[in-house]
């Protein structure tokens, strides 16, 4: 079985050791670059393409995941390549909800899902946002607020799950509950879990890339 998992806006040392738990079981899970990470485009549209080019390259994919604008970035490449290339999508607090498609309220949500999130969190991903410079985040939230899934997954050929942590604050949870119903695909919604899941619970999203690769 083949995983692909997009993490967030530029940090993904925070998604790591969820990725190790997933390959511990004989998956091959590898952990792409994050959006916006100094090498990696920071435009989501451009990430989602490239990453597109790839997947057609090889052999078919099992799963591709998607982490907050990762989800985006993953639902471009979803739809861009051939049927049948990438068998199942997942897409893990996905943004950006259409009620705070504006700058200003994205950031007001996403002050407020700080508030939720564990302590240590912020530490591991500062290093990150400062390699990505300013410059290259600003462009990742402008491609953010620019990239709808909705649009985009009418094209999915892959079977779909989408999944909302109960209390994320960025991405509420009837936009998450809509883009499955609305593509015939499954809903879940990880219990305790915050908007940068699955950090620091590596066993669980585990558990859930398994249940999905049936």
């Amino acid at each position: 079985m083949r995983v692909l998992i997009v993490p967030g806006a530029a940090v993904r040392q925070y998604v790591r050791p969820a990725v190790e738990a997933v390959a511990s079981r004989g998956i091959d899970a590898r952990l792409l670059p994050a959006p916006g990470e100094p090498g990696a485009p920071a435009d989501l549209q451009n990430y989602g393409e490239e990453l597109a080019r790839r997947i057609s390259t090889g052999s078919p994919l099992d799963l591709l995941v998607g982490l907050s604008v990762g989800a985006q970035a993953a639902a471009v490449a979803a739809t861009a390549v051939p049927t049948g290339q990438v068998r199942h999508v997942m897409l893990i607090s996905p943004t950006v909800d259409p009620k705070v498609r504006t700058a200003p309220r994205l950031l007001g949500r996403w002050l407020a899902g700080g508030r939720l999130e564990r302590p240590g969190l912020l530490s591991e991903q500062a290093p990150d946002w400062r390699r990505a410079g300013l410059r290259r985040l600003v462009r990742v939230v402008r491609s953010a607020l620019a990239v709808r899934i909705e649009d985009l997954l009418p094209r999915l050929g892959a079977a779909l799950t989408v999944g909302h942590a109960e209390h994320d604050v960025i991405t509420s949870h009837s936009y998450a509950a809509r883009l499955a119903a609305d593509h015939r695909g499954r809903f879940i919604v990880v219990p305790g879990a915050t908007h940068s899941w699955p950090y620091a619970d590596a066993d669980r999203f585990a558990d859930t890339v398994e249940d999905v690769l049936g």
